[in-house]
């Protein structure tokens, strides 16, 4: 029996993959679960496991080859079976010596050894024009981070200093009137995430704010209380956790909350399975990791999967309150603001100030109507407000 492998489908809105590398060549022997291959989404890297025993028959997608999910990029088999005689992938791009050769089954590109590269790095490595089989990479883990990157790029540069101290002095360069700035393939996908999203799914934003005082003098961290908060009122209104999907409304058995973080290289979502079973110390342990590993790029692409609602914040950058775009197949977002302090009326007419958190709940209204996304923006704001509550299981 042939398996043939395809480009894994490696989350909602992933529409293809780029093989990275092979770790095994045509011909040799393979084990079921063996990871053959590395391929990379717009945002993370990922190993594809081996299918069956047997050996590796043919390689249908060379490093570099961008490959439609589903698209055969291998065969695996017994020794002497017969592959397909037509190369099955599906490429929307590949390198120029590819275009216009069929893959070889008997002469597979592959390195030497494998390398363990961020998205991230990977990119720079190629702005840079570093060449990541000459890094060394610092952290025990012996993935190539960006830092990895600027670091041998400097070592190439102070390298070659002396040879242009002799050289002649470069001409003016001309300047042209403008400049265009080629788009990352991170920032590609999130362009096309995006108006997807925008054209096909009818936003409705509800605005509202949250007295967060008590919340502050508990000494809490607000977005671990945020993603509390979240959590615990999802699970009350379940028909905002999940996906809209061709079959209809898929409800999540778990909030699998997606937080925003911003990075060098766009924007990821990281996600926090069954986030209403954690504390907020523990919600505060794994968003700091997660973050940091995004910030780093050494995130792996299983903390970027299988979200069912968001959060994202730009309080931090003074934005008191705005309306962030789903994000698709999710039915709901939730835009997190700054907090600020303002007056309110207390008893007898007095006035008092305390501390306001913009927020604004954003929803798909194909999933909800305007009652049921008041009432989940409700019970969140309750939850901040009343942050002895936060600890109360679902």
């Amino acid at each position: 029996m042939i398996w043939k492998i395809g480009m894994p489908n490696l989350g909602h809105t992933m529409e293809e993959g780029k093989v990275c590398e092979w770790l095994k060549q045509v011909g040799q022997r393979v084990s079921k679960g063996e990871v053959i291959a590395v391929v990379e989404s717009d945002k993370a890297s990922f190993d594809v496991d081996c299918p069956a025993d047997g050996v590796l028959l043919a390689i249908h997608a060379p490093p570099g080859t961008v490959v439609s999910v589903g698209g055969v990029i291998a065969e695996v088999g017994a020794p002497g079976d017969q592959v397909s005689s037509a190369a099955p992938v599906t490429a929307t791009s590949a390198p120029a010596a590819a275009a216009t050769e069929v893959p070889s089954a008997t002469a597979p590109a592959v390195h030497s050894g494998r390398i363990k590269i961020s998205p991230a790095a990977r990119a720079l490595a190629e702005q840079l024009g570093v060449d990541p089989q000459e890094i060394t990479p610092v952290g025990e883990d012996g993935m190539i981070t960006r830092e990895d990157v600027r670091a041998q790029a400097k070592t190439a540069a102070a390298n070659a200093a002396p040879a242009r101290t002799h050289a002649a002095a470069p001409e003016a360069p001309v300047l042209s009137k403008s400049r265009i700035k080629p788009l990352s393939g991170m920032r590609r996908a999130i362009a096309q995430a995006t108006v997807r999203s925008w054209q096909t799914v009818p936003h409705v934003p509800l605005h509202g704010h949250a007295d967060v005082s008590a919340l502050q003098a508990s000494g809490l961290n607000l977005t671990a209380s945020l993603a509390r908060a979240s959590a615990l009122a999802l699970m009350q209104h379940p028909s905002f956790n999940g996906c809209l999907i061709e079959q209809g409304f898929e409800q999540a058995s778990d909030v699998n909350l997606a937080v925003a973080v911003s990075t060098d290289s766009g924007l990821f979502t990281v996600v926090l399975p069954a986030a209403q079973k954690l504390s907020i110390e523990q919600l505060q342990t794994k968003l700091s990791a997660l973050a940091e590993q995004a910030r780093t790029g050494t995130l792996g692409g299983q903390h970027l999967q299988g979200g069912s609602f968001t959060i994202s914040s730009l309080g931090r950058w003074g934005v008191d309150a705005f309306a962030p775009i789903i994000s698709a197949p999710q039915v709901a977002i939730l835009g997190v603001g700054a907090v600020q302090r303002v007056a309110r009326e207390g008893e007898a007419g007095s006035l008092r100030f305390v501390s306001e958190l913009g927020l604004t709940l954003v929803f798909d209204h194909r999933a909800n109507d305007g009652v049921q996304a008041a009432e989940l923006l409700a019970a969140i704001v309750n939850l901040l407000e009343h942050p002895e509550k936060l600890e109360v299981s679902p």
